[in-house]
Protein backbone atom coordinates (compact mmCIF):
# COMPACT_ATOMS: atom_id res chain seq x y z
CA UNK A 1 0.00 0.00 0.00
CA UNK A 2 2.95 2.32 1.04
CA UNK A 3 4.49 2.14 -2.33
CA UNK A 4 1.15 1.81 -4.54
CA UNK A 5 0.49 5.36 -2.51
CA UNK A 6 4.29 6.44 -3.61
CA UNK A 7 3.54 5.83 -7.26
CA UNK A 8 0.58 7.60 -6.71
CA UNK A 9 1.88 10.93 -5.50
CA UNK A 10 4.00 13.72 -7.15
CA UNK A 11 7.23 13.98 -7.88
CA UNK A 12 7.35 16.96 -7.10
CA UNK A 13 5.16 19.53 -4.95
CA UNK A 14 2.36 20.98 -6.78
CA UNK A 15 3.20 19.05 -10.31
CA UNK A 16 1.04 17.06 -11.68
CA UNK A 17 2.97 14.24 -12.98
CA UNK A 18 3.36 11.27 -10.42
CA UNK A 19 5.95 8.76 -10.00
CA UNK A 20 4.17 6.10 -11.85
CA UNK A 21 4.13 8.27 -15.02
CA UNK A 22 7.96 7.09 -15.90
CA UNK A 23 6.68 4.15 -16.51
CA UNK A 24 3.81 4.34 -18.68
CA UNK A 25 5.05 3.95 -21.87
CA UNK A 26 6.50 0.53 -20.99
CA UNK A 27 3.11 -0.15 -19.57
CA UNK A 28 1.20 0.57 -22.80
CA UNK A 29 3.28 -2.17 -24.24
CA UNK A 30 3.24 -4.46 -21.51
CA UNK A 31 -0.36 -4.48 -21.97
CA UNK A 32 -0.74 -5.02 -25.29
CA UNK A 33 2.08 -7.42 -24.84
CA UNK A 34 -0.35 -9.70 -22.03
CA UNK A 35 -3.54 -9.38 -24.97
CA UNK A 36 -1.35 -10.99 -27.54
CA UNK A 37 -0.55 -13.71 -25.14
CA UNK A 38 -3.86 -14.04 -24.00
CA UNK A 39 -5.42 -14.54 -27.61
CA UNK A 40 -2.50 -16.42 -28.72
CA UNK A 41 -2.55 -18.74 -26.23
CA UNK A 42 -6.33 -19.23 -25.98
CA UNK A 43 -6.79 -18.99 -29.44
CA UNK A 44 -9.94 -16.29 -28.61
CA UNK A 45 -10.15 -14.03 -31.45
CA UNK A 46 -8.27 -13.69 -34.73
CA UNK A 47 -4.43 -12.34 -34.22
CA UNK A 48 -3.51 -10.64 -37.38
CA UNK A 49 0.11 -10.51 -39.27
CA UNK A 50 0.69 -6.75 -38.08
CA UNK A 51 0.13 -8.35 -34.31
CA UNK A 52 1.64 -11.07 -34.87
CA UNK A 53 5.15 -10.13 -36.46
CA UNK A 54 5.29 -6.98 -33.43
CA UNK A 55 3.76 -8.65 -30.35
CA UNK A 56 5.53 -11.94 -30.88
CA UNK A 57 8.73 -10.69 -31.25
CA UNK A 58 8.05 -8.29 -28.08
CA UNK A 59 6.46 -11.14 -26.16
CA UNK A 60 9.70 -13.54 -27.01
CA UNK A 61 12.14 -10.95 -26.10
CA UNK A 62 11.30 -11.14 -22.63
CA UNK A 63 11.61 -7.46 -22.43
CA UNK A 64 7.82 -7.00 -21.49
CA UNK A 65 7.33 -9.12 -18.39
CA UNK A 66 5.44 -7.58 -15.27
CA UNK A 67 8.40 -8.80 -12.81
CA UNK A 68 11.03 -5.99 -14.58
CA UNK A 69 7.95 -3.53 -13.62
CA UNK A 70 7.70 -4.39 -10.29
CA UNK A 71 11.73 -4.10 -10.24
CA UNK A 72 11.42 -0.53 -11.16
CA UNK A 73 8.73 0.14 -9.24
CA UNK A 74 10.59 -0.92 -6.14
CA UNK A 75 13.83 0.37 -6.92
CA UNK A 76 12.13 4.13 -7.18
CA UNK A 77 10.03 3.00 -3.95
CA UNK A 78 12.94 2.31 -1.89
CA UNK A 79 15.31 5.11 -3.63
CA UNK A 80 12.54 7.49 -2.01
CA UNK A 81 12.85 5.85 1.26
CA UNK A 82 16.35 6.46 0.86
CA UNK A 83 15.71 9.93 0.28
CA UNK A 84 13.77 10.29 3.73
CA UNK A 85 16.94 8.99 6.17
CA UNK A 86 17.43 11.73 7.64
CA UNK A 87 20.38 11.75 10.37
CA UNK A 88 20.86 15.60 10.58
CA UNK A 89 17.87 16.30 13.30
CA UNK A 90 18.97 13.83 15.70
CA UNK A 91 22.66 14.67 15.01
CA UNK A 92 22.15 18.32 15.95
CA UNK A 93 19.93 17.38 18.55
CA UNK A 94 22.16 15.31 20.26
CA UNK A 95 24.94 18.56 19.77
CA UNK A 96 22.96 21.25 21.40
CA UNK A 97 22.00 18.65 24.44
CA UNK A 98 25.49 18.32 25.10
CA UNK A 99 26.46 21.99 24.86
CA UNK A 100 23.53 22.53 27.00
CA UNK A 101 24.56 19.89 29.20
CA UNK A 102 28.62 21.64 29.23
CA UNK A 103 26.64 24.63 30.56
CA UNK A 104 24.93 23.11 33.53
CA UNK A 105 26.03 22.33 37.06
CA UNK A 106 25.69 18.98 38.11
CA UNK A 107 25.23 19.83 41.62
CA UNK A 108 22.04 22.29 41.42
CA UNK A 109 18.76 20.32 41.91
CA UNK A 110 17.10 22.15 39.26
CA UNK A 111 20.55 21.92 36.45
CA UNK A 112 20.42 17.67 37.52
CA UNK A 113 17.21 17.41 36.95
CA UNK A 114 16.96 18.98 33.24
CA UNK A 115 20.49 16.55 32.81
CA UNK A 116 18.61 13.89 33.40
CA UNK A 117 16.05 14.66 31.25
CA UNK A 118 18.48 15.43 28.21
CA UNK A 119 20.48 12.77 28.76
CA UNK A 120 17.43 10.86 28.19
CA UNK A 121 16.78 12.56 25.06
CA UNK A 122 19.97 12.14 23.73
CA UNK A 123 19.48 8.49 24.27
CA UNK A 124 16.54 7.96 22.36
CA UNK A 125 18.16 10.19 19.52
CA UNK A 126 21.21 7.80 19.42
CA UNK A 127 18.89 4.88 19.29
CA UNK A 128 17.49 6.56 16.61
CA UNK A 129 20.62 7.02 14.55
CA UNK A 130 21.13 3.78 15.53
CA UNK A 131 17.64 2.30 13.58
CA UNK A 132 18.38 4.66 11.04
CA UNK A 133 21.40 3.61 10.22
CA UNK A 134 20.19 -0.28 9.95
CA UNK A 135 17.02 1.38 7.81
CA UNK A 136 19.91 2.66 5.48
CA UNK A 137 21.69 -0.62 5.54
CA UNK A 138 19.02 -2.49 4.43
CA UNK A 139 18.12 0.17 1.72
CA UNK A 140 21.00 -0.01 0.21
CA UNK A 141 21.29 -3.92 0.31
CA UNK A 142 18.04 -3.99 -1.25
CA UNK A 143 19.02 -1.56 -3.57
CA UNK A 144 22.08 -3.01 -4.92
CA UNK A 145 20.35 -6.54 -5.16
CA UNK A 146 17.51 -4.73 -7.23
CA UNK A 147 19.78 -3.09 -9.49
CA UNK A 148 22.02 -6.56 -10.02
CA UNK A 149 18.35 -8.06 -11.13
CA UNK A 150 17.63 -5.88 -13.20
CA UNK A 151 20.89 -5.60 -15.11
CA UNK A 152 21.72 -9.31 -15.04
CA UNK A 153 18.21 -10.11 -16.78
CA UNK A 154 18.67 -6.92 -19.63
CA UNK A 155 22.25 -8.32 -20.36
CA UNK A 156 20.55 -11.77 -21.02
CA UNK A 157 17.50 -10.20 -22.72
CA UNK A 158 20.19 -8.41 -24.53
CA UNK A 159 21.90 -11.90 -25.79
CA UNK A 160 18.43 -13.44 -26.22
CA UNK A 161 18.28 -10.55 -28.87
CA UNK A 162 21.15 -11.26 -30.02
CA UNK A 163 20.74 -15.18 -30.77
CA UNK A 164 17.52 -14.26 -32.17
CA UNK A 165 19.01 -12.20 -35.10
CA UNK A 166 21.63 -14.35 -35.78
CA UNK A 167 18.52 -17.03 -36.01
CA UNK A 168 16.75 -15.29 -38.77
CA UNK A 169 19.26 -14.43 -41.21
CA UNK A 170 20.21 -17.86 -41.28
CA UNK A 171 16.51 -18.76 -41.41
CA UNK A 172 16.50 -16.20 -44.70
CA UNK A 173 19.39 -17.54 -45.96
CA UNK A 174 17.89 -21.17 -45.73
CA UNK A 175 14.43 -20.43 -46.85
CA UNK A 176 13.05 -24.05 -46.08
CA UNK A 177 10.05 -23.29 -45.15
CA UNK A 178 9.54 -20.97 -47.59
CA UNK A 179 9.63 -23.46 -50.06
CA UNK A 180 7.84 -25.84 -48.38
CA UNK A 181 5.05 -23.27 -48.62
CA UNK A 182 5.70 -22.67 -52.11
CA UNK A 183 4.88 -26.20 -52.54
CA UNK A 184 1.96 -26.07 -51.09
CA UNK A 185 0.61 -23.46 -53.07
CA UNK A 186 1.76 -25.72 -56.14
CA UNK A 187 -0.49 -28.67 -54.69
CA UNK A 188 -3.46 -26.38 -53.76
CA UNK A 189 -3.27 -25.68 -57.57
CA UNK A 190 -2.78 -29.18 -58.80
CA UNK A 191 -6.01 -30.44 -56.64
CA UNK A 192 -8.03 -28.06 -58.48
CA UNK A 193 -7.63 -29.27 -61.63
CA UNK A 194 -7.84 -32.93 -60.26
CA UNK A 195 -11.37 -31.72 -59.20
CA UNK A 196 -11.92 -29.80 -62.30
CA UNK A 197 -11.29 -33.06 -64.20
CA UNK A 198 -13.70 -34.87 -62.59
CA UNK A 199 -15.83 -32.77 -63.85
CA UNK A 200 -15.34 -32.66 -67.15
CA UNK A 201 -12.13 -31.67 -69.91
CA UNK A 202 -10.07 -28.56 -68.81
CA UNK A 203 -8.77 -26.56 -71.43
CA UNK A 204 -4.97 -25.15 -71.99
CA UNK A 205 -6.14 -21.57 -71.42
CA UNK A 206 -7.52 -22.96 -67.44
CA UNK A 207 -3.91 -24.66 -66.96
CA UNK A 208 -1.84 -21.77 -68.35
CA UNK A 209 -4.00 -19.38 -65.94
CA UNK A 210 -3.26 -21.71 -63.05
CA UNK A 211 0.68 -21.83 -63.93
CA UNK A 212 0.15 -18.05 -63.89
CA UNK A 213 -1.44 -17.91 -60.41
CA UNK A 214 0.61 -20.19 -59.24
CA UNK A 215 3.66 -18.05 -60.33
CA UNK A 216 2.44 -15.15 -59.17
CA UNK A 217 1.66 -16.26 -55.53
CA UNK A 218 4.99 -17.69 -54.94
CA UNK A 219 7.03 -14.96 -56.29
CA UNK A 220 4.23 -12.42 -53.64
CA UNK A 221 4.64 -15.21 -51.18
CA UNK A 222 8.77 -14.81 -51.29
CA UNK A 223 8.76 -11.08 -51.50
CA UNK A 224 6.23 -11.24 -48.25
CA UNK A 225 7.83 -13.68 -46.27
CA UNK A 226 10.87 -12.22 -46.83
CA UNK A 227 9.15 -8.43 -45.40
CA UNK A 228 8.00 -10.46 -42.34
CA UNK A 229 10.94 -11.67 -41.40
CA UNK A 230 12.89 -8.39 -41.65
CA UNK A 231 10.24 -6.74 -39.87
CA UNK A 232 10.45 -9.31 -36.94
CA UNK A 233 14.19 -9.32 -36.85
CA UNK A 234 14.20 -5.35 -36.57
CA UNK A 235 12.06 -5.54 -33.64
CA UNK A 236 14.88 -7.62 -32.01
CA UNK A 237 17.47 -5.01 -33.11
CA UNK A 238 15.54 -1.83 -31.54
CA UNK A 239 15.33 -4.16 -28.31
CA UNK A 240 19.15 -5.70 -28.75
CA UNK A 241 20.28 -1.74 -28.80
CA UNK A 242 18.20 -0.53 -26.00
CA UNK A 243 19.33 -3.38 -23.71
CA UNK A 244 22.70 -2.70 -24.47
CA UNK A 245 23.16 0.81 -23.76
CA UNK A 246 20.76 0.41 -21.03
CA UNK A 247 23.28 -2.56 -19.41
CA UNK A 248 25.97 -0.75 -20.51
CA UNK A 249 24.99 2.46 -18.41
CA UNK A 250 24.50 -0.01 -15.17
CA UNK A 251 27.55 -1.92 -15.77
CA UNK A 252 29.26 1.37 -15.15
CA UNK A 253 27.22 2.37 -12.25
CA UNK A 254 26.89 -0.75 -10.23
CA UNK A 255 30.44 -1.69 -9.71
CA UNK A 256 30.86 1.86 -8.15
CA UNK A 257 28.80 1.49 -5.93
CA UNK A 258 29.93 -1.50 -4.48
CA UNK A 259 33.43 -0.39 -4.25
CA UNK A 260 33.11 3.40 -3.70
CA UNK A 261 30.23 3.69 -1.62
CA UNK A 262 31.46 5.97 1.06
CA UNK A 263 29.97 6.74 4.89
CA UNK A 264 28.37 9.85 3.22
CA UNK A 265 24.94 9.31 2.90
CA UNK A 266 23.85 11.85 0.38
CA UNK A 267 27.08 10.56 -1.78
CA UNK A 268 24.89 7.28 -1.52
CA UNK A 269 21.51 8.67 -2.45
CA UNK A 270 23.26 10.67 -5.86
CA UNK A 271 24.53 7.64 -6.81
CA UNK A 272 21.25 5.29 -6.46
CA UNK A 273 19.49 8.62 -7.88
CA UNK A 274 21.91 7.95 -10.97
CA UNK A 275 20.92 4.56 -10.81
CA UNK A 276 17.05 5.41 -11.14
CA UNK A 277 17.76 7.60 -13.83
CA UNK A 278 19.12 5.03 -16.05
CA UNK A 279 16.03 2.31 -14.88
CA UNK A 280 13.62 5.00 -15.66
CA UNK A 281 14.94 5.25 -19.40
CA UNK A 282 14.99 1.98 -19.64
CA UNK A 283 11.07 1.61 -19.06
CA UNK A 284 10.15 4.86 -21.00
CA UNK A 285 12.90 5.23 -23.99
CA UNK A 286 12.05 2.10 -26.08
CA UNK A 287 10.83 2.60 -29.58
CA UNK A 288 10.64 0.25 -32.08
CA UNK A 289 10.33 1.62 -35.83
CA UNK A 290 9.27 -2.18 -37.19
CA UNK A 291 7.78 -0.35 -40.50
CA UNK A 292 4.08 0.99 -40.81
CA UNK A 293 1.19 -1.58 -40.28
CA UNK A 294 0.01 -3.01 -43.59
CA UNK A 295 -3.31 -2.96 -44.92
CA UNK A 296 -4.66 -6.74 -45.37
CA UNK A 297 -7.49 -7.38 -47.45
CA UNK A 298 -8.15 -11.28 -48.32
CA UNK A 299 -10.81 -10.45 -51.04
CA UNK A 300 -9.89 -13.25 -53.76
CA UNK A 301 -8.75 -17.00 -53.26
CA UNK A 302 -4.99 -15.68 -54.08
CA UNK A 303 -5.33 -13.09 -51.55
CA UNK A 304 -6.34 -15.19 -48.59
CA UNK A 305 -4.00 -17.82 -49.79
CA UNK A 306 -1.06 -15.87 -49.43
CA UNK A 307 -2.65 -14.39 -46.04
CA UNK A 308 -2.88 -17.48 -44.75
CA UNK A 309 0.46 -18.57 -45.63
CA UNK A 310 2.51 -16.02 -44.14
CA UNK A 311 0.46 -16.70 -40.96
CA UNK A 312 1.54 -20.34 -41.25
CA UNK A 313 5.31 -18.95 -42.09
CA UNK A 314 5.38 -16.85 -38.53
CA UNK A 315 3.89 -19.52 -36.26
CA UNK A 316 6.71 -21.33 -37.37
CA UNK A 317 8.99 -18.54 -37.05
CA UNK A 318 8.39 -17.85 -33.58
CA UNK A 319 7.82 -21.69 -32.74
CA UNK A 320 11.40 -22.18 -34.28
CA UNK A 321 12.59 -19.50 -31.98
CA UNK A 322 10.64 -20.92 -28.90
CA UNK A 323 12.66 -24.06 -29.50
CA UNK A 324 16.09 -23.20 -30.55
CA UNK A 325 16.97 -21.20 -27.70
CA UNK A 326 14.84 -19.52 -25.50
CA UNK A 327 15.52 -19.77 -22.05
CA UNK A 328 19.06 -20.99 -22.78
CA UNK A 329 20.75 -17.72 -22.57
CA UNK A 330 20.55 -17.74 -18.21
CA UNK A 331 18.41 -15.89 -16.20
CA UNK A 332 15.27 -14.17 -18.04
CA UNK A 333 12.92 -12.26 -16.45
Amino acid sequence: EEMRDFLDSAKAPGKRERHKDDLTPYLEYLRRVELYEAKHRHGVAQVDINEQKLFGALLSSHFFRQPLRTAVEQYKFYHHALATVDFKKPTDFIRSAEAEIGKLKPKKEKDALKIARLREMIDQRTKTIESLKKRRADLLKELDNIAAYIQENMVNVHQLCESAITFLVNLQISGEKKSQLIEDIKTHYKEQVRDQLQLGPVTKQFIEELKGDVEKLSEQLSQKVLEDVYSITKVYEDIYEHTKKVAGRLNDLIPKLKVQRQRDLEEDKRRFGRIEQVLVSLVSEFQTDAGKAEEITAETEQDKILYEKRKEMLDHVFDLLQKNFMGRTGRII
